[in-house]
């Protein structure tokens, strides 16, 4: 059995195109349990048309870059060369000519273009570089290269270092797109348009930045082992709500944090109007934010961490509470029970003086002076962690009622989801600081939707009006005067 396809094409310039190739299949293919197109044969397939349709392509963009908009004249050509271009059905080796400028629009000038260039600067396709970043973002370079190779005609399976660069490749790319963005949008930080949304109540009127910071380990040969990389989910409106907008970026930078939380809450509509909040540990460095940001702004400890801090102080004072007899015991266990309450309800003036009598009240014995001893730990520990955040501490109860967020669990999911899949330490990953930082840009591209928006390449467009005046010197009596 011989199968005969037959392809043909026609474009606004030359007459025609018309591409031919067979297929053959015999009973033995049948016998073997070969029915109808195997991955080879579609890859061969595929293969074959795409250098076919590339080829093509170029040859039209060539024809058209050669003509001079401006005063319909012929570009000349000043030499020909070869030109490699990866792309998802295999690579297409053609001919890449580069031209001069126009010798009657501008005469003098002798610098060359090369359209094929134009086309593909990264010597691959937009699609095969968006393909290509999205599967080493999610998997290991290596099971990626393998995955290409398993489905895609033309692709190596050994050259996984290929597969890492333009994956960096891509994740710069979007952080200079992002830099841009930082640099020519603006947000007044200063005042506001409207003081108030109109209605008090309403959720939609808090912009929520809920931010935390992962450590990413580090390559060997490094001062320390691990860096930081700051994490956030940006939303607007209570529980619930939309998933919002992620950035991600190595470092804890103070004005990468401003810039981007900037650009986040714009995203979400922000425009000089409602109410933002800031949810995060206690770490400095993220709850300097809220000055950086449009005022009034505020910070809220996330309560996870303090339920964190808590339940350690909690057990221990169960245990112990076994101990004593049953009044001191059901009193014992109240005040423990007053101090999680008090947190709960943003009084936290009392919640600390509560902290401080447990403390001073409990006292060594010889059987239980291991548990006392842990128990003050954490009375301390606790005391110490509220008293330093005292400022954001927030009335959690009341805001869990509106249905307003009180933790930063999104962003505790972001740092799963964008560092602890990818860049784990089981398998004995390590990173560079820059790396991780270019991967983070696509794997929050990835999460937020946005990766082919974002990497969206169109070539120049040549303009109308490229005629250049040829400059005449005045006479020397002119001149002087």
């Amino acid at each position: 059995m011989r199968w005969k396809i037959s392809i043909e094409g026609s474009d606004e310039i030359t007459c025609g195109h018309r591409f031919e190739f067979e297929i053959e299949r015999s009973l033995d293919d049948l016998s073997a349990g070969s029915l109808g197109l195997s991955i080879d044969d579609g890859k061969t397939i595929l293969a074959s048309l795409q250098r076919f349709l590339v080829e093509q392509q170029c040859a039209l963009y060539v024809l058209f870059r050669r003509h001079c908009q401006g005063c319909g004249g012929t570009r000349p050509i000043k030499d020909y060369s070869t030109r490699t271009v990866q792309t998802v059905y295999g690579a297409v080796t053609m001919e890449s000519p580069r031209l001069y400028p126009c010798r009657r629009c501008m005469p003098g000038l002798d610098f060359t273009i090369t359209p094929v260039s134009e086309l593909c600067p990264d010597r691959a396709t937009a699609e095969l570089m968006a393909l290509t970043a999205k599967l080493g973002a999610l998997m290991p370079y290596r099971a990626a290269t393998e995955v290409l190779a398993d489905f895609l005609p033309g692709q190596t399976p050994t050259r996984h270092t290929t597969l890492r660069h333009r994956t960096l490749a891509v994740g710069k790319r979007l952080e200079e797109k992002e830099e841009q963005r930082m640099f020519f949008e603006q947000v007044d930080t200063q005042e506001r348009r409207q003081r108030e949304l109109p209605l008090p109540e309403d959720p939609e009127r808090e912009f929520v930045l809920s931010i935390d910071t992962a450590h990413i380990p580090q390559i060997r040969g490094r001062e320390t082992r691990s860096f930081e990389a700051v994490i956030c989910h940006a939303s607007r409106g209570g529980v619930g709500s939309d998933r919002g907008v992620l950035f991600a970026f190595s470092g804890t930078s103070r004005r990468r944090i401003r810039a981007e939380g900037l650009l986040a809450l714009k995203r979400l509509g922000y425009e000089g109007k409602g109410d933002i909040t800031v949810i995060s540990d206690g770490e400095d460095c993220l709850k300097r934010l809220k000055f950086a940001l449009p005022q009034p702004a505020k910070h809220i400890l996330d309560w996870f961490h303090i339920a964190m801090k808590l339940r350690p102080v909690e057990q221990t004072a169960a245990w112990w509470a076994r101990r004593l007899p049953p009044d001191e015991q059901e009193e014992f266990q109240e005040d423990i029970a007053a101090v999680r309450w008090r947190l709960w309800n943003g009084q936290t003036d009392r919640a600390i003086d509560l902290i401080g009598r447990l403390f001073h009240d409990l006292k060594g014995d010889e059987q239980g002076s291991a548990a006392i001893v842990s128990l003050r730990g954490g009375l301390l520990s606790l005391r110490t962690y509220i008293a330093q955040n005292r400022g954001s501490i927030a009335n959690y109860g009341a805001r869990y009622r509106e249905g307003k967020r009180i933790a930063s669990t999104a962003a505790e999911a972001s740092v799963n989801n964008l560092v602890a899949r990818r860049m784990v330490k089981k398998q004995q990953m390590r990173w560079s600081e820059r790396g991780a930082n270019l991967l983070l840009q696509v794997r929050v591209a990835l999460a937020n939707g946005d990766l082919a928006e974002r990497l969206a390449y169109r070539p120049p467009i040549q303009s109308r009006q490229t005629t250049i005046s040829p400059f005449v010197p005045l006479p020397l009596f002119q001149r002087a005067a």
